[in-house]
């Protein structure tokens, strides 16, 4: 129980770890959805965090494409200024910044470059950037519906592919003069105590949420927890049936075990105190046995985290599969085993009966 339950959390722990490459830290948002107003109450009092590292961000849904590629992206609009402070430019760098930026310069996801065939980056590959406009539909000319904009891509990062296959990043100022629109979709925040940040906001303005990385996949994680339970009761019931053979030894030592039971009876001792000392026997292997088991699943979970024991093999994240052990849960897992021992143990003692005649028959 231990050793599979420690898989889980390792397993968990690497879909976390994953996921807060993905995430920032803290994404706020404004709770009616869209795009909002960053407001210098907003900005103050993110400043006045020092520990806090925060960058406003807009995002716009575009096509991008070449004369024999397109591709549906999403286009970040963030300060040029705060680019190298963003994790996912801290990943994978195909080319460094250059002193002389190119005009529209973007920063492409690894999977964006792969599908639109960029080989090597120059800051020549003009691609082209198309949206519907706000006047879509109101002319003859379907050109003039759409916003065109030429962009040269200028760096690859690589997070994940939820993030790579579809995300370039632009200069915030350059975007919302596309776009037309200075609000901003959400902040991604960093270092800071979520408490305290929201707190802050919502004397500020009550309408921001603040959502940690588990907020925004909040499905996978449910369906995880689910699986987790799911996991926890089948082992719990296997437990269960494999201890019903102390049940039964139980019972049959009882059996077993009639004169003496007889004697200590006519010594005067009292009949509950003549089951408490067989259910006591019960406790006590069944502890043995949670001790062992304890020890064992200990042990593989360690060796299996030191050594990796059981690999994966090639094209995985990690080498060998992750395990993570879990101190609360490990205890758990034991005062469940000791419970369960106790109870089997009770019911097959509480109508253990004791005769003198047993005496006789002994004789």
């Amino acid at each position: 129980m231990i050793v599979v339950l420690s898989a889980f959390n390792g397993l968990e722990n690497l879909i976390l770890t994953t996921y807060e490459k993905v995430h920032p830290d803290l994404t706020i948002i404004h709770e009616a959805g869209g795009r909002f107003t960053l407001t210098a109450q907003v900005s103050k009092a993110l400043e006045a965090d020092t520990s806090c590292l925060w960058i406003p961000i807009q995002i716009q849904k575009a096509l991008l494409r070449t004369p024999s590629r397109e591709l549906l992206v999403d286009v970040i609009g963030m300060p040029r200024e705060r680019w190298a402070q963003h994790p996912w430019m801290d990943s994978l760098t195909a080319q460094t910044l250059s002193a002389q930026p190119f005009p529209n310069e973007a920063a492409f996801g690894y999977g964006v470059g792969i599908q639109m065939g960029l080989i090597e980056l120059s800051g020549r590959e003009g691609m082209e950037l198309l949206w519907p406009g706000q006047n879509l539909g109101s002319g003859l000319a379907i050109t003039s519906s759409f916003v065109r904009q030429r962009i040269a891509p200028e760096r690859i990062f690589y997070v994940h592919p939820q993030v790579d296959q579809h995300t370039i990043v632009l200069d915030a100022q350059t975007l919302s003069s596309w776009t037309g629109d200075a609000r901003i979709d959400a902040i991604h925040a960093w270092t800071a105590d979520p408490s305290t940040l929201k707190k802050t906001l919502q004397n500020v303005d009550p309408q921001l949420l603040v959502q940690s990385p588990q907020d925004r996949e909040a499905a996978l994680f449910r369906v995880m927890k689910s699986e987790g339970l799911i996991t926890t009761a089948i082992l719990s019931f296997i437990v269960l049936l494999a201890s019903l053979g102390l049940y039964s030894a139980t019972v049959l030592l009882g059996m077993e075990k009639e004169g003496q039971r007889s004697i200590l009876r006519a010594m005067g001792m009292p009949e509950h105190t003549v089951r408490l000392s067989f259910w006591w026997s019960g406790i006590w292997v069944s502890a043995l046995g949670g001790c062992i088991g304890w020890i064992l699943g200990s042990g593989l979970v360690a060796g299996q985290a030191a050594f990796g024991w059981v690999p994966l093999g090639n094209g995985y994240v990690v080498t060998a599969y992750p395990v993570h052990f879990s101190w609360l849960q490990s205890i758990a897992v034991g005062g469940f085993v000791v419970l369960v021992g106790a109870v089997l143990s009770w019911l097959a003692t509480r109508k253990l009966k004791t005769s003198l005649y047993g005496l006789r028959g002994a004789a």
